[in-house]
């Protein structure tokens, strides 16, 4: 977690969120997506979020260079999807002022895999009904939980009323300070 400092935007959190104590869903199976899931989970995010406009290549490139895209299962059958941009600081640079395109992310401001996360952006999450996408989140945080991310803030744009609902009870708030994007959203994580 990246802590904050003049030049970080921070978020005041209005009530004690911590991800790590979120109710678990024991049934669903969160992980980085295959080469095969990629097909299906492009097509749920189009079903589930109507105005989405990123390209199926750049969905695929995304995951190739950062694993970002993560497939939630319950059994046998594919739920959801988490597609997360996982930021480098350049990338991080880029999203504070307005210029990461969210429709076709550039590599140049990704964390290769494997490599020190800066941020993590919520690119898009979808879960299809009765899953609860915050169960879902409690399922991702062993992997946010790894060492790479330990120092990593969360941000996203809630742009759907669940989305919106999803961003406050994760306690979210709107970025102030460096962001120029005022629809931008983060969290400190584990606070």
């Amino acid at each position: 977690m990246q802590s904050a400092s003049a030049d970080k935007p921070t978020a005041a959190l209005s009530r004690d969120v911590r991800l790590d104590g979120l109710p678990t869903a024991s049934r669903l199976r969160v992980g980085p997506a295959s080469s095969e899931e990629l097909p299906s989970l492009a097509n749920l995010l189009k079903d589930c979020i109507p105005d989405l406009k990123a390209s199926f290549s750049s969905f695929k490139i995304v995951h190739e260079h950062t694993g970002g895209i993560f497939s939630i299962n319950k059994e046998q059958s594919l739920v959801g999807c988490f597609a997360f941009l996982f930021l480098n600081p350049l990338g991080v640079e880029k999203l504070l002022d307005g210029s990461l395109s969210m429709t076709e992310p550039q590599v140049a401001g990704l964390a290769c895999m494997g490599d020190r996360v800066e941020a993590i952006y919520i690119w898009a999450l979808a879960v299809r009904p009765p899953i609860n996408g915050i169960r879902v989140m409690s399922s991702f945080v062993p992997w946010l939980q790894r060492p790479e991310f330990a120092h990593a803030e969360i941000y996203g744009r809630p742009t759907t009323d669940k989305g919106l609902g999803f961003a406050r009870n994760l306690g979210l708030r709107p970025v102030s300070g460096r962001a120029k994007d005022r629809s931008l959203w983060a969290t400190a994580r584990f606070a």
